[in-house]
């Protein structure tokens, strides 16, 4: 038995003599590496939401333009005296970073007319708004064609004014069902 003792205690001097040799801790150099991979990591994340929040509010900003420019444009197509010309103007204290621009003109080549001369207008909103020093804007066209509004009493049917070959006679059509019947 104390030859058994006496190898496990020569192994344990031996085990304990190796391990103090082994290096205990980092050193300086490992630290400074750590700790710049740690910094740029954590710049790079900093950048990132930085530029998220940018992003973010610059989508909300055009997100607000498109829906105002879109209420401008309602609002000009439901004029009934809609004329050529330009106007502008700002959405008050509700919206006050954004301005508005109107642009309505006759398309020159117009077929569409009515009796009294006007034809088919062009319409152009263009909502403006600041960011970042930076000019941003949003655009919304469309097209108005010269419509008449009759009273229900004084609408008729009318016959198309030719006739399409190759299409059959229709004109003793009428229609059955349908809503409100």
């Amino acid at each position: 038995m104390p030859f058994l003792q006496l190898r496990t205690t020569h192994y344990a001097l031996r085990f304990t003599l190796h391990a103090s040799r082994i290096r205990k801790g980092f050193t300086l150099v490992e630290l400074v590496v750590a700790f710049l991979i740690l910094v740029i990591g954590v710049t790079a994340i900093l950048e990132l939401v930085s530029q998220s929040a940018l992003n973010a509010r610059y989508a909300k900003d055009k997100t607000t333009a498109t829906v105002l420019a879109q209420q401008k444009l309602e609002e000009l197509l439901a004029q009934p005296d809609l004329a050529p010309g330009e106007t502008e103007g700002d959405f008050g204290d509700a919206y006050p970073q954004f301005r508005w621009r109107a642009q309505v003109s006759e398309v020159g080549d117009s077929t569409i007319s009515t009796e009294s001369g006007t034809g088919l207008l062009h319409i152009v909103v263009t909502v403006e708004w600041q960011d970042r020093g930076q000019l941003r804007s949003v655009q919304l066209e469309t097209l108005q064609a010269p419509v008449t509004v009759l009273h229900p009493q004084e609408a008729t049917l009318q016959q198309p004014m030719g006739s399409f070959s190759g299409l059959p006679n229709m004109s003793g059509f009428t229609m059955q069902g349908g809503a409100g019947q």
